[in-house]
This record gives C-alpha cells, structure tokens and sequence, in this order.
C-alpha cells in the first residue's frame, strides 16, 4: 500500500490513534481525503499492526519501538519493556539496567515514536484533530491518555478520546447508507471473545444509534499446537464452541452485517461459523476498523457531514438526556438547553448563571432519547420528565433578586451532579454564601 502524498499548503488531517496493551494503530484522513486510510507499519505491506512495545539496547541511551523493538530484543541487543498500556493504567515501574522507569513514561515515548509515521504523510502540526480510541475509555483511560498527549506538544491539535464502539459507530456512518439499513455486529477475537451489536433508531429525529455489548470470557484465543492433527481438532473445537456463543446473537435480530476483527480470526477455523453467519448478511473481515473510525470522528469534529447532523450515538460513556431549564427571556417562556445528548459524561460541564424567579425552587428539564412514544399524537415524541430542585435555608427576598449560579456535572453515565451558589444581588442583597449539592439518577 502506498501513502499518497498529500501534504498539500492547506490541508487539514484529522488522525485516528487507537492503542492497546498489545498493538496500535494509526488512520487518517483530511479535508481533501475525507477516506481514511491506515498506515502500515511495514512499508508497502498491509501490516497495520504496530506492537506496543519498547527496547532499550544495551549500555546506551537509545530506544526503538514497535517491530523494530521485538527484533532487537530477540537478537539479544537490548531489553523489552511490554505491558506499556496496562502497565500505565496501573501506576507500575520497568526496571532495566537497573534503572527504574515508570510505565507512563514509557507509554508517552511509544505514541511519540508512533507519530513518526505520520511525518512521511504531512508534518505533524498539519494535524488539525487527533482522536485516540481505546477498548475502553473510562475515566483512569482518560486520565492517562490525557498525560500521555501533554508530552507530545500538540499545541494547537484538537485531542479528543473514545472508546472502540463509538470508533465502530463513527466507521458505520461513513459506510454506504444501505450499512444503517438494518444492525451490525463486531465479533471482537483478541485474547477473548467480545461482541458489539450496533442497532439504529429510525423512528426518532435525530436517529438515535447504540450498541449492545456481550463477553464471552470462556471463548478464548487458543495456542495451536505444532501438531497438525491436534491442531485440526483444536480448531474443530473452536468452531464448534464459537457458533454455540454467538448464535444466540443473530436470532430474532435484523443484522445485516458482521465484521470479524482481532488476532483469533488469523488462522482459518471458522468453517460451520461463518457458513451461518453469512447466510443473508455480509461479512468482513480486518483489522483497521477501530483506528479507521476513530479517524472519522475525528473528522466529524472538524467537518461534520450530513450523517453525522442527522445520527447521534448514545454509547455507555454517553450522556443520553437532554438537559436544561425553561425561563423568561423577555417575557417569553422557552427552553434553556444546558447538556445535550450525545457528549461524552466526562467532558459533560456546565456553568449558568440565572435570577430565581420565587420562592426557593426551580425545576431542571430531562429528555431522555432512550426511547419514545410508539402511538397516537405523541408518536416518535421523547417523554419529558422535571426535577424540583430545592434551595432550603434561602434568604427570603423579594421576587427576581435571587442570582444563582449552576454548575453540572456527570459523576458517571448516568449521575448528574449539579450545585447552586447563592450570589445574592449585587450591593443590595448580600450573597448568603450558601451552596447547595444534587445528584440526579438519570
């Protein structure tokens, strides 16, 4: 595969980075290609797979990555450092030459290194968003990534993180229409068995896209044995206990497509599986479709498409009500949105400030787009649900000079934090001081 070379005066890139404990990846696509395309990590090859490891050779101060590490280290010319991922997660230390190194470190100088890559496709400060995908993105994940971006000096790149079912989401929508006609299915083989199935809401404006997602911790990834006929029966094993997993998925289900992606697909031994999982459905196979999405939102961040104005994803890292308040402005009641569906509940923050109308109370508006009317004039509507939120101990004032300030926050996907500051009334009415502290279960 060769890159193009489109390092063009104007352009703008848009990377997709997805990173694991055992490999990484790196899509792209820009304004002028809005196609991702995936770097192989051999040049001219299709192998995108960049393993996620370090060696440091022996008695100096040199490190190389990835492919290049597993060699070195082989040839007995210096020392691994593995478990980069995990072992950042984990606050862990790597101790080589006696010389202990922190896992987190260890990380940063890997992606670092990785993004030389990119700099055979444009310089790195054409990249205008980078998004980092991960099997997981909770909040330690971010945490950590976060760290990892501040030594890369991107200083004016957009950096954004999700999780590999909003990747898969963001793939599907830039796939021809025909792909959201009915669900689709990632059967996820690294190590372990995981399935996301990716399913669409078409009677709802946007149309509301979410995934479903399973383990199956005891369909694991075998070591073949060098014996031909052991092997042979392994993988009759295999197969056989694979459909018993995933054949409960399909039925009473629309799926129309299915992508096989991980390491576990690489030896062919899926013969009776994949005679039913391609009855009446297309089936893909690969191993760039994480980093591939990821790119794609990226892009979506940048240049948002009509697919992406008309879909909305409600993922399990998503915020998937509508909040706000209804208030006067200029005699008028209307809605005052202050979450919208859809943003990630670690990046959910909201600062208003607002005169209280009476009393010690107002109502906070919730929209739930989980689910809808089916029937009669409230078809294809969201309910609607209010929150009393009660200020006990307010000073009494007279009406209109009450000044709160709102801050929200999400303590996880489904806890909003929300807290209230009396800010009195200028000179007239002194502030109280007083904060108030709500959790509302979503």
């Amino acid at each position: 595969m060769q890159i193009k070379n489109l390092a063009e005066k104007n352009n703008k890139y848009m990377v997709g980075f997805d990173l694991g404990d055992r490999d990484a990846q790196i899509s792209f696509c820009s304004v002028q290609q809005p196609e991702a395309e995936t770097l192989p990590a051999v040049a001219g090859t299709k192998r995108y797979n960049i393993p996620v490891v370090l060696c440091k050779r022996k008695g100096v101060n040199q490190w190389v990555y990835g492919r290049e590490a597993l060699r070195l280290a082989g040839e007995g010319e210096g020392t691994l450092a593995e478990n980069l991922f995990f072992g950042a997660l984990e606050d862990k230390n790597t101790v080589i030459e006696g010389v202990s190194y922190d896992a987190l470190t260890l990380l940063a100088l890997f992606v670092k290194k990785c993004f030389g890559l990119f700099s055979t496709v444009a310089p790195l400060d054409k990249i205008e968003v980078l998004m980092f995908t991960a099997g997981e993105s909770d909040g330690r994940v971010i945490e950590v990534m976060k760290q990892v971006v501040e030594t890369l000096g991107f200083a004016n790149t957009k950096v954004y993180f999700q999780n590999h079912e909003e990747s898969y989401y963001y793939y599907l929508l830039h796939q021809p229409p025909e792909f959201r006609f009915s669900g689709s299915l990632i059967l996820d083989f690294e190590e372990s068995l995981r399935a996301y199935l990716l399913e669409w809401n078409k009677r709802t404006t946007p149309v509301v896209s979410f995934v479903t997602k399973a383990e199956f911790q005891d369909c694991r990834e075998p070591f073949w044995s060098e014996d031909e006929t052991l092997k042979k029966r392994q993988m009759e094993e295999l197969d056989q206990y694979f459909l018993d997993n995933v054949i409960g998925i399909f039925q009473n289900r629309n799926i129309g497509s299915v992508y096989l992606v991980g390491s576990g697909f690489q030896e062919e031994w899926a013969d009776r599986s994949l005679q039913y999982i391609c009855r009446g459905r297309r089936v893909f196979k690969g191993n760039n479709l994480y980093s591939r999405g990821a790119a794609f939102g990226a892009f979506e961040r940048l240049c948002p498409t009509k697919e992406g104005k008309e879909h909305i994803f409600l993922g399990r890292d998503k915020l998937k009500t509508n909040i706000g308040l209804q208030v006067l402005r200029e005699g008028k009641e209307v809605y005052l949105a202050l979450l919208d569906a859809g943003i990630n509940w670690y990046d959910a923050l909201c600062e208003k400030e607002f005169y209280l109308e009476s009393g010690n109370s107002f109502q906070i508006t919730l929209t739930p787009l989980t689910n809808v009317f089916p029937e009669g004039e409230a078809a294809g509507k969201y309910p609607v649900r209010c929150e009393m939120i009660e200020l006990p101990e307010l000073p009494e004032r007279p009406d209109g000079v009450t000044r709160l300030r709102i801050t929200m926050t999400m303590r996880d996907a489904e806890t909003l934090c929300v807290r209230m500051e009396d800010l009195g009334f200028g000179e007239i009415y002194k502030t109280s001081g007083k904060v108030w502290e709500v959790d509302i279960l979503l």
